[in-house]
């Protein structure tokens, strides 16, 4: 049971959990620490469920009505029962085809929406992680019984295809009590993107998703193999071709080294084909995905953390890669792109070496420059762990966020329901 002053909060998300959304499952676990009462609302069910990572309930919303019809209909008889005029003006929402062009979709998440309301068991806010369908859900339980609710959003969710001007976009943040982003550079175009609120700069915070030091501490040695690591989905955003051309450079120079990729997605086959195409079947290897548990070895291993980002052709983008922090805070010097807001994170010749996205011979020329020079080395490694004790101490930066979630007032709901007037979009 809660007290009162520790509400009980409502995380909603796509999957939970998801190996490629650590940073999701980290923030979980260290609000689990610092005692506040959670309870996880996943849209859908991952393939192998390791939800123990966590000591707060998960409750798996029905992906498919027909999978659980007896959940769906008593959900959807107690909310009308109990909120019938917020109940028929959200179906009517969802009916006009407004926001979800997919009819059979948006009745989906509608019913989503239903057993979310019907199940909140003392759930008194609502967090949503990424400004997609899990802010819908959290939109629409609003737009039903007046619950508050607020957002973290992150890159793909914002900037792949110019999401971040959608006016439907705009409404739902509008309507959230704050909006979290994980970077400056998100805020700001969060902030220019909503004309419509009296004071966007006061509700879009910057909390930056922070690094276990506890976990991840200082390596006392230096590795003497020329490894060079890189991690990430294997997608267009993480430049792993231009990675991999920098390595045929690196060979055809005679540069001693290995790279290993550790990551999986679509673009395997395409990359495994480059390796073979250059030559470098021996000295590059996509070696899968990798439980987060496993990494921190890989960590130790590395000579060198290579992650080339780019700007993908629908926008999407990366903003401050959690494994680069890791990375940073084990003592592995660090190659990545200048990027807005991982510009926020390594600054060049200091805490790590930049080159322009898509450069493959200046990411070569960095790779070799850090393969052979040990005191620069040295020196990145040092700053770079300041850097994260200063800004992305986990239990630091998500205090922030407990207090902005369990310290706001509760929410009125007559006063919820009456902002609802404006048309919908």
């Amino acid at each position: 049971m809660s007290s009162p002053s520790r509400p009980v909060i409502g995380y909603i998300v796509k999957m939970f959990p998801r190996l490629s959304e650590t940073f999701i499952r980290n923030e979980i676990q260290e609000l689990e620490r610092q005692n506040v009462p959670l309870r996880i609302f996943s849209l859908k069910r991952p393939a192998e469920s390791k939800a123990d990572t966590v000591r707060s309930p998960v409750i798996y919303l029905p992906d498919r009505v027909y999978r659980e019809p007896i959940r769906v209909a008593r959900a959807q008889l107690g909310v009308l029962r109990r909120y019938p005029a917020g109940y028929f003006r959200t179906l009517a929402h969802v009916l006009g085809g407004r926001e979800l062009r997919s009819l059979p979709r948006g009745l989906r998440r509608f019913c989503q929406t239903c057993c979310l309301i019907h199940e909140l068991n003392g759930v008194r806010h609502l967090h949503a992680h990424f400004a997609s369908d899990p802010t819908r859900l959290a939109s629409w339980a609003r737009m039903i019984c007046g619950i508050s609710f607020s957002v973290s959003t992150h890159a793909k969710d914002l900037f792949q295809d110019a999401r971040v001007r959608s006016p439907g976009l705009h409404y739902k943040l509008n309507a959230a009590r704050f909006v979290v982003a994980n970077s400056r550079f998100s805020a700001s175009s969060l902030v220019a993107a909503l004309p419509g609120h009296e004071s966007p700069a006061r509700k879009v915070i910057t909390i930056y998703n922070g690094i276990d030091l506890t976990v991840f501490t200082r390596r006392q040695l230096e590795p003497t193999e020329p490894l060079i690591l890189s991690v990430g989905r294997l997608i267009e955003k993480k430049g792993f071709p231009q990675l991999i051309s920098a390595c045929g450079r690196l060979a055809q120079k005679g540069v001693e080294f290995r790279c290993e990729i550790i990551g999986s997605g679509p673009l395997k086959p395409a990359l495994q084909e480059e390796i073979l195409r250059l030559g470098l079947k021996d000295v590059v290897r996509l070696r899968g995905e990798r439980p987060h548990a496993e990494l921190r070895p890989l960590y130790e291993r590395a000579l060198v953390f290579a992650l080339p980002c780019i700007v993908a052709a629908n926008g999407d983008r990366d903003i401050l890669p959690n494994v680069l922090k890791e990375a940073m805070a084990v003592g592995v010097p660090v190659v990545t792109t200048q990027l807005d807001g991982i510009e926020e994170l390594v600054t060049h010749g200091r805490s790590g070496l930049l080159v322009p996205p898509g450069d493959t011979e200046a990411l070569a020329s960095a790779l070799e420059v850090l393969l052979e020079y040990a005191p620069l080395r040295q020196q990145l490694a040092t700053e770079a762990r300041q850097v994260i004790e200063a800004r992305f101490n986990v239990r630091k930066n998500f205090a922030q966020l407990r207090d902005l979630l369990v310290d706001a007032p509760p929410a009125n709901a007559a006063r919820e329901m009456r902002a609802l007037a404006p048309s919908m979009p």
